[in-house]
């Protein structure tokens, strides 16, 4: 990125009060008449619940020391059910209606970068849910007043809770600015209604864990705070990833949509094993090393089906910006668009992460990386071999279809060696258990279900072997991808062709 775009990402961030969609979604949400209706609904559901425990109470002849406490608990149940539901579905709605193609809003005909549209989008959705909160808080607080619950506890609930709805914000988002038809966003909405629920459920047992816990009294520990900036970290770096993804998806084609993404996410990866290592050097187990493992690896697979869907050719844009000294050049083709350097980068980052916890084994006794990770080395390789047939099918059969193809025919050609033969066998009444174990060549699936320490090696010599024949088979299409990532000052351009002189006339 140059100096010039880091500035004006400076600037957009020093202004972002002044963000015009911040002040156009806003205008539309105080017009729109779901959200007055559903506000008006939050604060009689509010009034109507704190009458019934008062009422409830004047016939009781003994008073009720955690009444508080019970009123709070109702509160955190109606906010989170307002407030997870309602917002990202409406945030998330409004963006997808921008994204269609038959209606070319803001999106399409805007100045604005897409990083300061995806802003405004998110601050939008944070100012609903802080209307939402200021509009409970005068119940929450009276509930101090009750006795059963202390004002510690209900700002760090409420905080807690609001972050909660922010991230679900950015994640909505996300989804909406996916390039899907209109049934598929549909599908994610029913999809995000019913995950709703399980987050409703999930913020109200964490709540009440903590009002049980005495969450004033446990702030004067350090383990206390710990857990906090444990939590803020892992919240903010997930929130940020799905922030750059929606930016690459609403960046025209033309732009460097990968540069970002993958800066960001090679970022968080590094500061993620080095707190992962600083944590097992305290603890002395290794163990501590697995959450950053498994977010990697999961996250590297589902950059890969992602990096393949990439097209090969840069747009001109892109090319201007590649630098000119060839070290520099090498590291930018890592992180700029296209399929072959982001292969490299993801296979970097999984090989470092293989030889770090292979290394941190010395650091404690208590992790058995054979027994735990076998699996590891195999899938990797499967992948990698799927990812590259689908780029070898696309490039030689289906060159005219659009590059996301290619990620679709991985998934297709995996899943379909997985499933074939034991439809065959179904059919053929000889399915068990353990010809779903034996059926292991190219099965990617199957690495999860052995148990027998030959199969396991079985399964790595044909991943190997698979992995080896496809780069094998893309050599050519690789060494191409990298002779033309240069600027366009350093392209051998064909010179003019030379007349050919006439031969000799005989004497």
């Amino acid at each position: 990125m140059s100096a010039a775009g880091i500035k004006q990402h400076l600037a957009d961030w020093r202004n972002w009060e002044l963000n015009p969609i911040v002040i156009k979604e806003l205008r539309q949400a105080v017009r729109s008449w779901a959200v007055v209706a559903m506000l008006v609904l939050f604060l009689v559901v509010l009034f109507l619940t704190s009458l019934w425990f008062l009422v409830t109470q004047s016939f009781t002849v003994d008073a009720d020391i955690q009444l508080g406490g019970s009123m709070f608990s109702a509160f955190i149940v109606i906010l989170a059910m307002a407030s997870v539901f309602f917002i990202p579905l409406y945030v998330g709605v409004r963006v997808a209606m921008e994204r269609q193609e038959n209606n070319p809003d803001l999106l399409y005909v805007s100045t604005l970068s897409p990083a300061r549209i995806i802003r405004g989008k998110f601050f939008c959705g944070a100012y609903m849910a802080l209307l939402f909160f200021s509009a409970c808080m005068p119940f929450m607080a009276f509930t101090n007043l009750l006795r059963g619950v202390d004002l510690p506890t209900v700002f760090l609930i409420l905080a807690f809770l609001y972050l909660v709805v922010c991230a679900a914000n950015m994640v909505a988002i996300f989804l909406a600015c996916l390039p899907v038809s209109r049934p598929f966003k549909f599908l994610f909405v029913i999809y995000g209604i019913f995950q709703s629920f399980g987050i409703i459920a999930s913020l109200v047992g964490i709540s009440f864990n903590m009002m049980r816990s005495g969450m004033g009294a446990m702030m004067t520990g350090r383990d206390f705070w710990v857990n906090v900036a444990m939590f803020l970290a892992l919240g903010l770096a997930g929130t940020g990833l799905f922030y750059v993804l929606a930016v690459a998806l609403v960046a025209p084609p033309s732009a460097n949509r990968a540069l970002p993404v993958r800066i960001y996410v090679t970022a968080i990866w590094v500061l993620g094993g080095l707190a992962s290592f600083s944590w097992t050097l305290q603890s002395g187990s290794p163990d501590r090393l697995l959450p950053w493992l498994f977010v990697t690896f999961v996250v590297m697979l589902a950059a890969l089906l992602v990096t393949i869907s990439n097209a090969d050719e840069l747009s001109l844009r892109v090319r201007r910006t590649i630098p000119q000294s060839f070290i520099r050049r090498a590291v930018a083709f890592l992180f700029y668009n296209g399929a072959a350097g982001g292969l490299l980068w993801i296979a970097g980052i999984l090989a470092v992460t293989y030889f770090a916890v292979l290394a941190g084994r010395s650091l404690g006794t208590k992790f058995d990386f054979d027994e735990n990770w076998y699996w590891f080395g195999p899938t990797v390789c499967y992948a990698f071999a799927y990812a590259l047939l689908g780029l070898l099918v696309h490039r030689k059969f289906l060159s005219r279809r659009a590059p996301k193809v290619a990620g679709l025919l991985a998934v297709l050609l995996a899943g379909g060696w997985a499933v074939v033969p034991s439809v065959v066998l179904f059919f053929l009444n000889r399915l068990t258990w353990t010809s779903v174990q034996q059926m292991q060549p190219g099965n990617i699936f199957n690495i999860f279900t052995l148990r027998d320490g030959e199969l396991r090696l079985e399964h790595l010599y044909c991943s190997v072997a698979l992995l080896g024949l496809m780069l094998v088979l893309n050599f050519r299409w690789f060494a191409r991808q990298v002779q033309a990532f240069r600027p366009p000052g350093l392209t051998p351009e064909p010179g003019p062709v030379a007349p050919v002189a006439p031969p000799p006339i005989p004497q």
